[in-house]
């Protein structure tokens, strides 16, 4: 029949070994922390592995209660069970309390010893006689355990039952390492510290898995002061460790192998880590927090070190591990009294910074007052400044407006200005072209009327009636008057033929024969731009008929972008 499975065994195991540890732990802080906290420094990196500590210490309950849960499912299972199973479900429910309550564990224990199938198994019979004397070196009850160890058959020890003898042997040198830290005379507690040694190279020898036997080698090195060897042993270990839940054994040893080199960064950090995974695990009876609190006491961080032991001794009394709430409670009234002191310091500055607020808030109420009466001042100042602005604002309004009225009649006079000044130098072109033309055609008279006399004189009566018939002359004339006025026309306004076209429809646009000439079309609107909108003036200006006009009027209309009736407006403003 089976006693436990192997993982079972190493985790009884690596807590039978952190127990027997805690009596070593205080000696070695006598001797040791005094010493390595004197330039004991925190660093950011240790900093932010307490805050996740603190966070933990915070929240154990939930980690109290994910136990209590694992039990009670392992309780209701036990409660239908039978034989065998039974008997493996007892042994769970009392691996789960053997660290976490022991009360609790010693009722499940005196179950699982009334159980017939334990009665009828040697084997399981020394099992629980180990188990005994396991809860009871937990609860301090040292001879109690011994009598349990000594009542084992030590023929069941063997080989064979290889998981039972080393559950054994850790039991035996757990409470061989509690013994020899007790006894008050040296000789006893060097054959106690000899049975520790005896003990600790059996479970070397015996035990089988090289991953646990390193570990109590590297135990071995650090208690033969040996850090640097145990260091060869325990760092492998570390290279494959979960970092979210760490061996506690592993970490603690290191820690231990860290402080005796004197190496603070480590030796806290590794204790931290313990620390984490003790409470992690639910577990209530450990001792890298106590360690650890002492430490940050040491130093100066005193309220963190109170929050840890307190931590420390609930669970310790929670567990009913009484020497090790005991044990605490030796450091705690150091560290209690320190934290009081530093509280009530801390309570007589909040005092003064609270009188020092007090004066800061009856000179802010007086400011205040000041500030409000001045605020009523302004209040006043920035209402007769706003009825100042407002008539400031109508005022400058009435005069923008003056400003508008100036400026429009402004524009209107330099447009009459800009259509005066267009009117005389078309005044002034036209009249030098008026007075050139009518000298000219005084010559042309004056050579006509030569002309038709030397014909009467020679008697040439038939050539004087065909030159007088004859309309050639009149049209050379009018030939030339229009030219005259292409040319007299755009001198005043040379973009008219540009101007005129951009607006027509694009298609519609006026292409003229001749460069500065004008075309007949051009010609109507030409005299409209200068004033002569009536279509009889024109057509006799012209000399076209009144219907011949009107129909380029129309025509040039249609042809015009936009609306065809603001067509001539538009064209009298070019």
């Amino acid at each position: 029949m089976p006693l436990t499975s192997s993982i079972l065994a190493l985790r009884l195991y690596l807590q039978h070994e952190n127990t027997m540890k805690l009596p070593l732990l205080f000696a070695i802080l006598t001797m040791t922390t005094a010493l390595s906290a004197q330039n004991l420094k925190i660093s950011p990196t240790i900093e932010q592995q307490l805050k996740e500590l603190d966070e933990i210490v915070e929240n154990k309950a939930s980690y109290h209660a994910e136990r209590e849960k694992q039990a009670a499912q392992l309780k209701q299972q036990a409660k239908s069970a039978q034989g065998q199973r039974r008997v493996n479900l007892l042994k769970e429910i009392f691996d789960l309390y053997s660290h976490f309550q022991v009360d609790s564990a010693q009722i499940y224990l005196d179950m699982l010893e009334n159980m017939p199938e334990v009665k009828q198994e040697p084997a399981l019979v020394a099992l629980t006689q180990i188990a005994q004397a396991e809860i009871q070196t937990v609860a301090g009850l040292y001879a109690d355990a011994e009598n349990a160890l000594n009542s084992v058959d030590p023929t069941l020890i063997t080989p064979e039952r290889q998981d039972l003898r080393l559950y054994y042997y850790r039991t035996r040198r757990t409470l061989s390492g509690w013994m020899a830290h007790y006894s008050q005379f040296e000789k006893v507690k060097k054959q106690w510290e000899q049975k520790v040694c005896r003990f600790r190279d059996s479970l070397i020898s015996i035990d089988p898995n090289p991953i646990t036997c390193n570990v109590v080698r590297a135990d071995k090195a650090n208690a033969e002061g040996k850090p640097a060897e145990a260091l060869k042993f325990l760092l492998p270990l570390t290279k494959g460790m979960d970092s979210n839940l760490p061996d506690p054994y592993v970490c603690f040893t290191l820690a231990e192998a860290y402080n005796a080199l004197g190496i603070q960064e480590n030796t806290l950090s590794y204790l931290i880590k313990t620390a984490k995974a003790d409470l992690q695990q639910g577990t209530t009876e450990y001792m890298a927090l106590p360690w650890l609190a002492q430490l940050l006491f040491e130093a100066g961080q005193v309220e963190r070190a109170y929050v840890y032991l307190l931590c420390a001794m609930e669970d310790a009394n929670f567990c009913n591990a009484s020497l090790r709430s005991i044990e605490a409670s030796s450091v705690f009234p150091i560290i209690d009294r320190q934290y009081k002191q530093t509280t009530h310091e801390q309570h007589q500055r909040e005092r003064i910074l609270l009188y020092v607020m007090a004066g800061l808030l009856v000179v802010v109420l007086l400011i205040v007052v000041l500030l409000i009466r001045q605020m009523r001042k302004l209040h006043q100042l920035r209402k007769k400044q706003t009825e100042t602005n407002k008539n400031l604002e109508e005022t400058n309004r009435a005069m923008q407006q003056t400003m508008e009225k100036l400026n429009q009649t402004n524009e209107t006079l330099q447009q009459t200005y800009a259509a005066l000044r267009l009117t005389d130098k078309m005044k002034e072109e036209y009249i030098a072209r008026y007075l050139d033309q009518c000298r000219t055609y005084i010559e042309e008279m004056e050579k006509n009327r030569k002309d038709c006399l030397r014909m009467l004189k020679q008697h040439q009566i038939e050539e004087l009636y065909r030159t007088l018939k004859s309309e050639q002359h009149i049209q050379d004339e009018q030939e030339k008057f229009l030219i005259d006025f292409d040319t007299s026309f755009l001198t005043l306004f040379p973009n008219f033929i540009r101007q005129f076209n951009e607006l027509l429809k694009p298609e519609e646009r006026i292409v003229t024969k001749y460069e500065n000439q004008l075309t007949t079309e051009m010609r109507v609107f030409a005299l409209i731009r200068l004033g002569v909108k009536d279509t009889q003036k024109i057509a006799h200006f012209l000399n076209f008929s009144i219907a011949t006009v009107y129909n380029y009027r129309s025509k040039m209309r249609n042809r015009a972008l936009g609306n065809p009736a603001d067509f001539e407006a538009r064209v009298a403003e070019l």
